[in-house]
């Protein structure tokens, strides 16, 4: 990887950093972006199936989602951020445990609190959990995939594609107002009519069968 192919990847760490600016420091959040780009660089290995954008979309937007969070942590009300942290704590243990992602019930029932709260604290953070096994995962990352097509990458995802056409036209909807449109889950349930908890179980039955479907 050379510097030259690093110019060539600046307008990918633009259009990440431009979703989050109006959270943090645009200056701040780009030079976190350049940071991943320039890790991405020195850690990749073209022996694997992932394909370069892939590796460094998820490298760049880790870095720009830690000054987001260490911003919105010195912000979020003490109540609100320790809560933040139970749930992605909670998350993490689930999925590790089931070997998939938990839905909002399971991480509720565990905290004992109601699963209205747990999607309301999800939406406040930064991006949509159920599609992130990991902000650094070498592997397959549906939400990233998604993006990449909506963005005109070439990332080699036909099969996604396909499988997303494949959708019931319901299915579809959803998945374009919270990955095209990039729509929370609270303004998805007011655009189709839904309540916040049907379109966060939804959503996991959908992801879970592109998931299937694609594997």
């Amino acid at each position: 990887m050379t510097e030259e192919l690093a110019l060539n990847y600046i307008g990918l760490v633009k259009n990440i950093t431009s979703k989050y600016n109006f959270r943090s420091d645009y200056d701040d959040l780009f030079q976190a972006g350049m940071v991943g780009l320039q890790t991405a660089l020195q850690k990749y290995d073209s022996s694997k199936e992932t394909s370069f954008t892939d590796y460094a979309y998820l490298w760049i937007k880790g870095e720009v989602l830690k000054v987001i969070n260490n911003d919105y942590g010195l912000h979020m009300p003490s109540d609100v951020y320790k809560l933040s942290k139970e749930i992605r704590e909670t998350r993490e243990y689930l999925s590790q445990n089931l070997g998939r992602e938990p839905t909002t019930f399971e991480i509720s029932y565990i905290l004992g609190i109601s699963e209205e709260k747990v999607i309301s604290i999800m939406n406040a953070t930064i991006t949509p959990y159920s599609l992130d096994n990991s902000y650094l995962d070498d592997d397959y990352n549906l939400y990233n995939k998604i993006a990449l097509i909506e963005q005109g990458y070439d990332v080699g995802i036909l099969d996604l594609k396909e499988a997303i056409n494949g959708l019931e036209e319901s299915e579809r909807e959803l998945i374009t107002s919270r990955y095209y449109e990039d729509m929370t889950q609270k303004e998805t349930a007011e655009t189709l009519g839904m309540s916040q908890v049907q379109v966060s179980r939804k959503e996991s039955k959908i992801l879970e069968k592109l998931r299937t479907q694609i594997s």
